[in-house]
């Protein structure tokens, strides 16, 4: 038994040996991360949790970022058999292991017919449909809200106007590394010297700035990646070149960040998706309350309320088997 002063002890072995199962390792060389895995996970999902990574279909392995591998990609609307698909995480990062499980949970009937493509939660629509009619009507008005949140963060910490320089001056920060001419590289250095852009750049990191609004926005600043170099501005996402993989990860991943905030009531980022995307937010919470009901009652999943065929907007080859979701 893993040995803690928390209250929840109990929930927390529990959680623990499922994980060891789940790892084939020895829960002691990975002690701490299991232990805050364990306290991270809210204790109104800890019964939930656990009767997911119950499921022989699921296994996880230890990794230095976090990934979400389909093994067995399902055959379309067939959800009677549940797929295979291994979750790769850091055991001392809580979250990702959250996010990755909302990844697995998403695919427990393989990719080609996952909860977010193609179970009706709504006026006939599936998840990704009404998240991307959402996020597309309301993308510029999204992506000024987390940036001006940005600018007012970086304002308030450092001093008044500082975002305006670190914005201007970043390009030529990231293209130092591509200037080989001494003399060119010497003056840039001056030049970021002189305009401020170095010591903002330190108080930024130093104060982390990023961290509150990558707290309050960390689902829809994610959808931004999709069409905004916004890690280039040192705040967490995808890239451009992630998402122009497959048109389905956009909501596969929107999916993934709500269901771990949901788990470990990270509730605080749920207030701006309520308020800037409420219709996203809705059907997700349907979503999550049809799969909680099957997993905690032990109800088949025959009777899902699915389309027929697949989002018909899709460019997606539902026969072309895809490699994996990934993250981080």
């Amino acid at each position: 038994m893993l040995a803690t002063n928390h209250p929840n002890q109990d929930e927390i072995n529990i959680f623990a040996k499922s994980i060891e199962k789940k790892t084939k390792l020895l829960a002691r060389r990975n002690y701490k991360g299991i232990i805050k895995q364990a306290i991270h996970i809210s204790p109104a999902y800890r019964d939930f949790v656990n009767k997911l990574l119950s499921n022989s279909a699921l296994s996880i392995a230890p990794y230095s970022g976090g990934s979400c591998h389909v093994v067995d990609h399902g055959e379309l609307n067939n959800y009677s058999k549940r797929r295979k698909v291994r979750i790769y995480v850091n055991f001392h990062k809580p979250d990702t292991f959250a996010h990755e499980l909302g990844h697995a949970t998403d695919f427990l009937f393989g990719d080609l017919c996952s909860f977010s493509s193609h179970v009706i939660v709504r006026d006939g629509k599936v998840l990704e449909q009404i998240f991307t009619e959402e996020f597309n009507e309301k993308e510029p008005l999204l992506y000024e809200e987390v940036m001006g949140a940005y600018a007012r963060n970086i304002d308030s910490n450092i001093y008044k106007g500082a975002y305006d320089i670190f914005n201007k001056y970043l390009p030529l920060y990231n293209n130092l590394g591509d200037t080989k001419d001494r003399k060119e590289r010497k003056a840039i250095h001056k030049e970021l010297y002189e305009s401020g852009f170095v010591e903002i750049y330190y108080q930024l990191i130093k104060k982390k700035c990023f961290d509150i609004v990558e707290q309050k926005y960390c689902p829809i600043m994610d959808a931004l990646s999709s069409k905004h170099d916004i890690t280039n501005l040192y705040l967490k996402g995808h890239s451009l070149e992630y998402y122009s993989l497959n048109k389905r990860l956009l909501v596969q991943e929107f999916f993934a960040h709500a269901f771990a905030d949901k788990v470990t009531a990270n509730h605080t980022r749920f207030d701006s998706l309520i308020k800037l995307m409420p219709k996203s937010f809705n059907a997700f919470e349907r979503l999550f309350v049809l799969i909680y009901d099957h997993i905690m009652n032990n109800k088949r999943f025959t009777d899902m309320p699915v389309l027929v065929t697949a989002y018909p907007d899709s460019d997606i080859d539902e026969d072309e088997e895809k490699e994996e979701i990934c993250d981080e």
